[in-house]
């Protein structure tokens, strides 16, 4: 048993209670509920600062137990990314004025994208106490991976100085820990692996046609991918896929995510369904409440993940804890869950992004029995759960400097 931290949590840019499928709120605010409120049900102590858009005061929230959300005013609205990073200074002494005038000690700072690792830089010197970066996302990865994509030089030159500068980097899969060493030439010791978890009360099988009924969809086969509506998310070659497989089929592919910001790229999409004869066979579903996405799993044959690139991919283990069949590249976690004996049936992994070949998968997963939920299913997940996270921090933090803790 670890003593108790006290953690100060940067999510400058996007609060992780924001709407999931929205831009900005994704996979690292379900990886930030999730970890922190484990955290805090171990006894940890942790804050999570982020910035009130509309207001002048500042609020904090419970979240649950030994977790806050201290969402702060700076007065200056609705930022995007890069306008923020301009603001690094006043953040930086804003979080510290709140937290020298409610008299705040932490042992622990852990800062969630380049721009809350910003913030946190000038924190650390101030604090003296160790930082811990999360990008989840590489702009160098999304530039050389996506053809769609191109982050500025000013965000790839901050995440290297944050790399070579914080105590710790810490991602959720191998195959990012790789990446990193490879980009920013880092010593293997300085980039730690925090798996993301599973909340396996709400992702659980259902009865598929109860499914269907709760979203409102009962095509025979649905083809299910997850994602908010960005390039990277890969959803040209899901489309040009499912454009050679048999319309006799009655496949219906639905694509849950996105928001205004993604409306350009729905528009997109939408041409080239037109273009490939898709109309009546494509479904943007938009946003979904978290609670809601279960059923969209049950409902499906099969998940989809054709990103270019992910960090992690929590969506695979989502799919798979409701027992739906995944077919995605080898982004994330993909190869590690591919690794595991008797994963074959559930996870299918394609390394390249050719759509006849994915058009084939697809036929053969929608056109095999329904998996049928199992222990080898249940095993692909065993190393996934919140709590199993939290512990992993806590045993990182404690070593890495444990006399300054």
């Amino acid at each position: 048993m670890y003593n108790k931290l006290k953690i100060a949590i940067l999510s400058i840019h996007s609060s992780p209670l924001g709407v999931l499928g929205a831009k900005d709120a994704g996979g690292m605010s379900t990886y930030l509920l999730g970890l922190t409120k484990a955290l805090g049900a171990s006894g940890h102590l942790v804050d999570v600062y982020t910035r009130v858009v509309t207001g002048t005061n500042h609020r904090v929230t419970e979240v649950s137990t030994n977790v806050r959300l201290i969402s702060l005013s700076d007065g200056l609205g609705q930022l995007n990314k890069y306008e923020l990073a301009d603001q690094v200074d006043p953040l930086a002494k804003i979080i510290d004025d709140f937290r020298q005038h409610h008299d705040l000690h932490y042992n622990l700072l852990f800062s969630h994208y380049w721009i809350s690792g910003l913030v946190g830089h000038q924190l650390k010197a101030k604090w003296q106490i160790p930082h811990l970066v999360m990008f989840h996302t590489l702009g160098r990865a999304k530039n050389e991976l996506c053809p769609g994509e191109k982050e500025p030089q000013e965000r790839l030159e901050a995440e290297e100085k944050l790399a070579v500068g914080a105590d710790l980097v810490i991602v959720a899969a191998q195959s990012e820990r790789e990446r990193l060493l490879k980009y920013f030439s880092l010593d293997s010791n300085r980039v730690q692996v925090v798996p993301a978890g599973i909340d396996r009360q709400l992702f659980r099988p259902l009865d598929r046609s109860y499914a269907k009924q709760k979203i409102g969809y009962r095509a025979s086969k649905i083809i299910l991918s997850v994602g908010r509506l960005e390039p990277v998310k890969g959803f040209d070659l899901l489309l040009a896929a499912a454009a050679l497989i048999d319309p006799a089929l009655e496949l219906k592919v639905v694509i849950v995510g996105g928001d205004d910001q993604g409306r350009d790229l729905e528009e997109d999409l939408k041409k080239t369904t037109d273009r490939l004869k898709l109309n009546n066979r494509v479904v943007f579903a938009g946003q979904a409440a978290y609670e809601c996405l279960p059923y969209y799993y049950n409902a499906a044959a099969v998940t989809i993940i054709p990103s270019y690139y992910e960090s992690f991919g929590l969506v695979a283990l989502e799919s798979l804890a409701c027992n739906t069949p995944l077919i995605a590249g080898p982004v994330g976690v993909i190869p590690e869950l591919a690794a595991i004996p008797g994963s074959e049936s559930h996870v299918h992994l394609l390394s390249e992004r050719k759509p006849a070949l994915w058009a084939a998968v697809i036929k053969q997963v929608i056109t095999s029995p329904p998996l049928v939920a199992n222990a080898a299913a249940d095993h692909l997940l065993d190393h996934y759960s919140w709590p199993v996270a939290a512990e992993r921090l806590a045993e990182i933090s404690h070593s890495m400097s444990v006399n300054r803790l």
